[in-house]
C-alpha cells in the first residue's frame, strides 16, 4: 500500500453495521504491547472498540551493525533458519548444497 494511495486498507469491520473501524486512540501500555480504540465510521452506529496490539516474536534480526539483541524470543521459522545455517556452517565440506557445483567423477 503506498503512501499516496487512494483506496484504503480494511483491517477490522464493525460487528454492528458492517462499516469500517478506524483507529482513533493508541498507546503503548509496555514495550511490547499497544492498546487501540477503533471507532466505526459510519456516523449513524458510531459503535466502539478495544483491542491490543503486541509483538510477540522476532522474525528476522536487524541487519544494522551493532544494533541491540531483542528481548523477544525467536519465532519457529527463524530459529530454523538459525540452526539450518549453522547445520551448514558446519558441515559445508560434507553436504553439498543442491545448487553447488559437484566436481565430475571419471565415469560420467
Amino acid at each position: 500500500m503506498g503512501a499516496f494511495s487512494s483506496t484504503k486498507r480494511v483491517v477490522f469491520r464493525c460487528e454492528a453495521c458492517g462499516g469500517v473501524l478506524i483507529k482513533r486512540t493508541s498507546y503503548l501500555s509496555h514495550h511490547h504491547l499497544r492498546h487501540d480504540t477503533y471507532v466505526c465510521d459510519n456516523p449513524v452506529c458510531s459503535a466502539s472498540y478495544t483491542g491490543h496490539t503486541e509483538l510477540t516474536g522476532i522474525a528476522s534480526p536487524s541487519g544494522m551493525p551493532n544494533a541491540r539483541p531483542s528481548e523477544l524470543p525467536e519465532t519457529p521459522a527463524y530459529a530454523r533458519h538459525v540452526a539450518l545455517r549453522a547445520y551448514r556452517e558446519a558441515n559445508a565440506d560434507q553436504q553439498p548444497d543442491l545448487l553447488d557445483s559437484l566436481p565430475a567423477t571419471a565415469d560420467h
